[in-house]
């Protein structure tokens, strides 16, 4: 239904123009009967679908349509975007829209005869209500969403879409101010594979340079800006966190010399404590050690001397076991070594070697 975008696409070429136009009337591969160049619009019709399907703009505009519209947000996305382009015509074109409009009937109505039996039926329609220029009204809009909303096969609610449009007008603008450079961009890379050459350049040329320029230039501020901001909010971040680093610091600082004072205080407190014990105890007197019994201190030594040979004899029995046990392993293995031998020879000597 976005026939004015469609159009519009198609650069100067007639026979583009046509079948960019009646694409959606044709299934499949049935076109083999058309001129070159109309089957060149037809699949450039294609290509510009599979785009805008892609396109993160109009995926945002079909995603916030989705909830209310489910598989009609596509169709609706498309008219709204033929109001945007129809509403702000002098911004993308260097001829007026009604112009252009006429421009277009006349190319379709001149080659009435190859049209599909589908556009035929619709061409009286939308040359009488003058479709490509109303939906950059209100009231064409509503008049085409109610025609919808009739023909659907189950209930679609697009009689409801003018107003939603106009709830977030602003969001789903900026959506189309995003989308509609880059299809420009992509469909003049498209004719300029068809049309190559200095004669074509103009004929190519989707949007005019001045309003190209324009708008990659607001493009590149944008981006500008923003780096600039995200740039300024890295710095802030940086210093605010070296700030608290600092502050922390501070305080730990604070923490550990107060610890210090209390410490040096309590050592004081008991160091003067200390000193008045000291002087207020008389000294204590010298008190001698008993002496042992020589009877005790031989019965003392003949234990010892027990408890050491016990200890030696113990360590005596460890080593030997330790001993017997190297050899047993030493034994043994020298005993595998043999085996092994032998079972190496007699695989040798074998038949099944």
């Amino acid at each position: 239904m976005n026939f004015l975008a469609h159009l519009k696409l198609s650069g100067d070429h007639e026979k583009i123009m046509l079948g960019n136009f009646i694409a959606d009337h044709i299934r499949g591969n049935k076109i083999q009967h058309f001129p070159p160049e109309v089957i060149d619009g037809i699949m450039l019709h294609r290509k510009i679908d599979y785009y805008t399907d892609h396109h993160p703009a109009f995926i945002q505009t079909r995603t916030r349509l989705h909830k209310k519209y489910h598989k009609y947000a596509g169709v609706i996305a498309d008219i709204f975007y033929d109001h945007f382009l129809a509403r702000n015509w002098d911004d993308y074109s260097e001829i007026s829209l009604s112009h252009f409009t006429s421009y277009s009937y006349g190319i379709l109505l001149r080659n009435y005869t190859i049209l599909p039996r589908k556009t035929k039926q619709l061409l009286p329609f939308i040359i009488m209500q003058n479709w490509l220029a109303s939906y950059g009204k209100f009231d064409g809009l509503t008049r085409a969403f109610d025609m919808m909303a009739r023909r659907a096969k189950n209930k679609s609610n697009m009689e409801f879409a003018v107003d939603d449009l106009h709830a977030d007008y602003e969001l789903y603008k900026a959506d189309f101010e995003r989308f509609f450079p880059d299809i420009a961009t992509f469909c003049e890379n498209e004719l300029a594979l068809l049309f190559p050459g200095e004669k074509w350049e103009s004929k190519n040329r989707i949007i005019k340079t001045a309003k190209l320029e324009l708008i990659l230039k607001e493009r590149k501020e944008e981006k500008d800006k923003l780096e600039e901001s995200q740039r300024k909010k890295r710095i802030k971040e940086r210093a605010k966190k070296i700030k608290e680093q600092e502050k922390a610091r501070k305080a730990k600082e604070k923490k550990d010399n107060s610890k210090n004072k209390k410490v040096s205080t309590k050592k004081k407190s008991t160091s003067s404590k200390k000193t008045k014990v000291k002087s207020n105890l008389e000294l204590p007197t010298k008190t001698k050690t008993p002496k042992i019994s020589k009877a005790k201190s031989t019965e003392v030594n003949s234990k010892r001397k027990q408890l050491k040979k016990a200890a030696n004899e113990a360590k005596e029995k460890t080593y030997s076991r330790i001993k017997a046990i190297n050899e047993y392993t030493d034994k043994s293995l020298e005993s595998w070594k043999e085996v092994s031998k032998k079972y190496i020879k007699r695989l040798r000597t074998s038949k099944y070697k």
